[in-house]
């Protein structure tokens, strides 16, 4: 019987898909330095942000000293706080059918959490969100200092749900491998497809084109 669903975060719960977000990988012109080159750094820096063991402001001014011999404070500063209010913005615009499917499900008695590869930034304004008050917990990269698919972010997930991972689901669009290391970890995953349906995807496991499949999941699990 399933008692738990973790999911994860960004194009599973939260989307997008229907902004124009800034990508950080594109931030070079930004700081006045040469795309190519700053995507190089960029791309050897980002794991540890995820990892909590270096912030965003820290690894732009990095990139800045690397590539220029300095930083500019006021711009690293600048888009630090554009990307929150950018991430910030998502979290007002939930889609109807998730926080159908997050209300039902918690409505069911099934405990409910998140397992999420982020930065601090991405993640400020979850507290206010209207689906936080249904979540017994949060699990996030930069907090825990491990990613996913590490096994152990998902048992930490399980273990705060207070439940065996066998008895739990992790959602999720597939990046990051997340669905192999959830299986590692002993959960059933499930490819989330309602944001991600229209793009090509490597991800392996079974997809779900609705949100509301997950409840056919429940049903099948009883």
């Amino acid at each position: 019987m399933t008692k738990a669903v973790l999911f994860d975060l960004f194009e599973t719960l939260i989307t997008e898909s229907r902004t124009q977000p800034t990508r950080a990988s594109s931030l070079g012109r930004a700081l006045g330095l040469d795309q190519a080159a700053f995507r190089v750094e960029w791309r050897a820096r980002r794991p540890r942000i995820v990892l909590g063991q270096l912030s965003f402001a820290d690894a732009l001014t990095e990139i800045s000293q690397t590539l220029a011999g300095t930083a500019n404070t006021a711009v690293v500063q600048r888009i630090c706080e554009q990307r929150v209010r950018e991430k910030t913005a998502l979290f007002a615009r939930i889609d109807e059918q998730v926080a159908s499917l997050v209300s039902d499900l918690s409505t069911r008695g099934i405990r409910l959490g998140i397992i999420s590869n982020c930065f601090e930034e991405d993640i400020r304004a979850w507290p206010s969100c209207s689906l936080a008050r249904e979540f017994q917990c949060a699990v996030f990269s930069f907090g825990e200092g491990v990613a996913k698919p590490d096994p152990e972010i998902y048992l930490r997930g399980a273990r705060r749900l207070g439940v065996d991972p066998t008895s739990a689901l992790f959602i999720g669009d597939g990046g990051d491998n997340e669905l192999v290391g959830a299986e590692q970890a002993g959960l059933r995953a499930f490819r989330a497809a309602w944001f991600t349906r229209d793009r090509p995807s490597a991800a392996t496991g079974p997809g779900l084109p609705h949100c509301q499949n997950v409840l056919d999941l429940m049903a099948a699990s009883v």
